[in-house]
């Protein structure tokens, strides 16, 4: 599975037992074998051009691709389902386990005597937009539970959403210390700024539209005005603590998923990793030490 331009890569596998290295410190199981039981190990790479929208696609069809099944492949009796559709089974135990591969984003040359990996991301980016793949992932996986159990998603989610959503429309306001012509050095969004650092290119290379480049620009002259008058004041003003609030809410995942609805295991990103699975549900029968 791929994105359309190619900037995501993903692997799937169907395991009944799943055991994986985290941290390089210690092993995290999930699954049994059992009819009831069935998981998804995913690998994932990112390519230079990946937008935060491609991360953000590749998770819901992640969790929507139906090729899960409780039973034996083909036997007639077990239809396949996804990720999200296997989770609400109230009989069924669902895993999903995501393990990042750079590897992935590579290009076979000359009859497989040479591998390319120039489309590779480089780590710190790589870094990030896994680590936004995992939290879509976790944030799906979270509405669909608190939906199936009709519960209300919790404060800190909606509040971290709300931040989220304003931060990508460039709604949220920058700190007011905040140079102006560091304001939008987004590399996640945006390939080229002019000298202003106003961006010009999104990041696969397009040029913004008019009515992109006036809105960036009217945020960026009003940012220049806040922290002009902040200079002026010595920067101390009585809004300049809160308006340097920049952080994202804080998550707390682990106290708001339920284990028993999916269980969700992210690999450690640039570290090694230990994997062991097996695999009884066909097309292929699979047992790795």
């Amino acid at each position: 599975m791929s994105s359309d331009s190619g900037s995501v890569s993903v692997v799937v596998q169907r395991f009944r037992k799943c055991k994986l290295l985290i941290d390089e410190l210690e092993y995290v199981e999930v699954g049994a074998c059992e009819q009831n039981c069935s998981g998804l190990l995913a690998y994932i790479s990112f390519a230079s051009s990946t937008s935060i929208s491609q991360v953000q696609q590749a998770a819901t069809t992640l969790l929507n691709l139906p090729v899960l099944t409780t039973g034996l492949w083909g036997d007639s009796e077990s239809s396949t389902l996804s990720v999200l559709s296997l989770a609400a089974e109230p009989t069924s135990l669902c895993s999903l386990v995501v393990v990042p591969q750079a590897n992935l984003i590579s290009k076979v040359k000359q009859q497989g005597k040479s591998i390319q990996y120039h489309g590779q991301i480089n780590k710190e980016k790589g870094k990030e937009l896994y680590d936004c793949f995992c939290d879509c992932i976790r944030a799906k996986l979270l509405e669909e539970q608190c939906s199936f159990a009709s519960q209300e998603l919790p404060q800190w989610y909606m509040e971290r959403k709300a931040f989220i959503d304003r931060q990508n429309n460039n709604s949220q306001p920058a700190c007011v210390s905040k140079l102006p012509e560091l304001l939008f050095r987004v590399e996640s969004k945006y390939s080229e700024w002019d000298d202003r650092g106003i961006p010009v290119k999104d990041l696969e290379g397009n040029e913004l539209s008019k009515s992109q480049q006036k809105k960036l620009n009217k945020i960026y002259e009003a940012h220049c005005r806040r922290h002009q008058k902040w200079k002026e004041s010595g920067g101390h003003t009585e809004s300049s603590k809160e308006d340097c609030n920049d952080n994202v809410p804080k998550a707390e995942w682990d106290a708001s998923l339920d284990p028993s609805f999916c269980r969700f295991v992210a690999g450690s990103f640039g570290k090694r990793q230990g994997l062991s699975f097996e695999s009884d549900m066909g097309p292929f029968v699979v047992s790795t030490p």
